[in-house]
């Protein structure tokens, strides 16, 4: 990109905040959905731009340190901008403090459920908005750690109970300032321009659901990226300390453990088992006190392939497939997962690449889509740029028309036609690039067989 770039970024990122102050004037995003999707999807249109351009910026434009500076000063402004704003868009943070009150009440999180009768005792101004009340807690136990931590330091300092679930978002906001700067140093492993941050640190999906929103996936996110920044330089005690500590806050980064454990390198086959070891102390030490009652979180993680859906893609074609049986479609989704995930491991594609593609297989497959889960890849795009699944991050807004009819008539029911805007341009995209590298692939072929 020629020297325009020195001002369309700048302009840009303008036009971004304008989306962002907008929907602080919004307020009530859970009474206008329509109004925050149309805000939403403008606001990543100039995202995408911005996406488009940084990959092409022509370095002479732009010293680097002063890209930089706007690299992350813009990320910043647009975080700090929404972080006033109480969250509407989901209600997880009310869950996050119930978790933490009961454990501070000497509760397990595992076997507490939040409508049980004998917890009664717990229930105070904010307990209309806590979500599930007939499950116990499905989150890891770092997760379960850090709510119990939190709300100890919030009630301390902020006793009325409404303001303290603001309060909840804060540590998950700070942790995903720790996940952009672990990017930027996956960048740097990766051997990719540093200003490639961008694709992560402006992405409205990004601001919106951890600064506006404050859910927890930050957590899982920095221990993922660190992982995946500390393979990169051969530091592997670190890799699975950090991948196990993942795993540990939110069970699914458990399907990236072969792609780190068996590697080709260098045309070697490499099994780094005994670095894997560290595990072993580490899920010791801090999921031991809730190891009793794994077997509550077992049946609620099979939830995640199967027993409820939400915003989900390639289960719902399945589900229909198997009859609208849950039990049938989860064991074929899980064997279609299982044999996507061992072809990706085959192809032994670059670590970014395959931790990036895993997590959205995962996504693809699974019957719960919520909007912020698209976190789990959002990070490796700054490293591997994908049309589809930026273009995904923008759509998936869409999921939240599903709130429309859950705030007139407490339904939960998301329309055939909104999967359809959200997802067909995301697998057309996805094909479009296949079929593309399948002829570029053939011509080379051609021009081989006409060398020879």
């Amino acid at each position: 990109m020629k020297r325009g770039g020195a001002v369309i970024l700048p302009a840009s990122a303008c036009a971004m905040e304008a989306g962002f102050l907008a929907l602080v004037v919004l307020g009530d995003l859970n009474q206008g959905v329509v109004e925050f999707t149309a805000v939403y999807l403008a606001t990543s249109l100039f995202y995408l731009f911005c996406c488009y351009a940084i990959t092409r910026i022509d370095a002479a434009t732009w010293p680097k340190r002063r890209l930089m500076a706007l690299v992350w000063l813009g990320g910043l402004v647009f975080r700090l901008t929404v972080l006033p704003m109480s969250p509407q868009l989901s209600e997880d943070l009310n869950r996050y403090r119930w978790q933490g009150k009961a454990q501070a009440a000497g509760e397990n999180p595992y076997t507490a459920v939040p409508e049980d009768p004998r917890l009664e005792y717990l229930r105070d101004a904010t307990w209309e908005h806590v979500n599930r009340k007939d499950l116990p807690s499905v989150y890891g136990p770092v997760a379960e750690w850090t709510c119990a931590g939190w709300y100890r330091v919030v009630n301390s300092i902020e006793p009325d109970a409404a303001r303290q679930v603001w309060w909840f978002k804060v540590p998950f906001a700070l942790l995903e300032i720790g996940v952009g700067l672990a990017v930027a140093g996956l960048l740097a492993a990766a051997g990719r321009p540093s200003h490639w941050l961008l694709i992560y640190w402006w992405s409205p999906l990004v601001v919106v659901e951890f600064w506006a929103q404050g859910h927890n996936d930050t957590l899982v996110m920095l221990f993922v990226v660190v992982a995946a920044a500390a393979a990169l330089r051969d530091r592997w005690v670190w890799v699975f300390a950090s991948l196990t500590l993942a795993v540990l806050s939110k069970s699914w980064p458990l399907i990236l453990f072969p792609f780190f454990l068996l590697r080709r390198d260098q045309g070697e086959w490499r099994l780094r088992w005994k670095e894997a070891l560290v595990a072993v102390p580490i899920v010791a030490a801090v999921a031991g006190p809730y190891w009793q009652s794994w077997e509550s979180v077992r049946e609620l993680l099979e939830g995640f392939l199967g027993g409820w859906r939400n915003n989900d893609s390639l289960y719902g074609i399945l589900y229909e497939f198997a009859g609208q049986d849950f039990d049938a479609a989860t064991v074929l989704v899980t064997r279609c997962l299982a044999a996507a995930l061992g072809l990706l491991w085959l192809l032994q594609r670059p670590l970014t690449q395959s931790i990036q593609w895993a997590a959205a297989l995962l996504l693809f497959f699974s019957a719960n889509c919520f909007p912020w889960y698209l976190i789990w890849f959002i990070p490796f795009l700054a490293v591997n740029p994908s049309a589809a699944l930026l273009l995904w991050t923008a759509l998936v807004s869409l999921a939240y028309h599903v709130l429309i009819g859950y705030g007139a008539f407490w339904t939960w029911e998301y329309s055939d036609e909104f999967l359809l805007l959200e997802y067909l341009p995301v697998y057309g995209l996805l094909a479009g690039s296949a079929l593309a590298r399948w002829r570029e692939v053939m011509s080379w072929g051609r021009a081989a067989r006409d060398w020879l």
